[in-house]
């Protein structure tokens, strides 16, 4: 949330235009807690699904563009203004804004070329994961049943959406979401 108030603080924009929701999906660190703390909205999602935990935000937003992260991610500080730029120039349907990695190692190298490569070939990234919020309710928003790579199936449903409206995905690297190696330290 630190790193989503220093993008709120660099947007060019009307910060105030842009509203904050923190889906929590029985979370036990107090993630909703410290969320309504900071004046920003909780929905509670029990279903264990990234795909759900998504919808869920979604079902309660009130904006015209959807952005997804991660809780264990960090916004670059020029996120909203890049995502911005981007949407309103009337091509792009969505997309994803990049990533790095918190910190490397070479097991983390090793795994992260694999995923990347894995990544190109899908035409995908993670990151900061955006679209209109027409284009997310045309496709249907997140699979809730799969278990992973869920983030690939919606690239995949609404590249397609997009090509139907003369659109394309972007994959921006200008402002890289900083990506946590939390799973990668605990389950190898």
């Amino acid at each position: 949330l630190d790193s989503v108030e220093s993008a709120l603080e660099h947007y060019h924009g009307d910060a105030e235009a842009i509203e904050v929701i923190v889906a929590d999906n029985d979370s036990t660190d107090r993630t909703a807690a410290i969320a309504l703390e900071r004046g920003y909205h909780v929905a509670t999602v029990e279903k264990r699904m990234i795909g759900a935990v998504r919808n869920g935000g979604a079902a309660i937003a009130q904006g015209q563009v959807y952005c997804f992260c991660d809780a264990d991610s960090q916004l670059h500080p020029e996120t909203f203004n890049v995502i911005e730029k981007l949407m309103d120039s009337g091509t792009i349907v969505g997309g994803a804004t990049g990533w790095v990695m918190e910190r490397y190692s070479l097991g983390i190298r090793a795994s992260m070329a694999l995923g990347s490569f894995l990544m190109w070939l899908a035409q995908m990234n993670p990151g900061v994961i955006f679209c209109s919020a027409e284009t997310f309710a045309a496709v249907g928003g997140y699979d809730e049943d799969m278990h992973c790579a869920e983030d690939e199936k919606f690239f995949r449903v609404f590249r397609v959406h997009g090509r139907k409206q003369g659109q394309k995905i972007v994959l921006w690297t200008e402002a890289p979401t900083i990506l946590s190696v939390r799973k990668m330290d605990q389950h190898g």
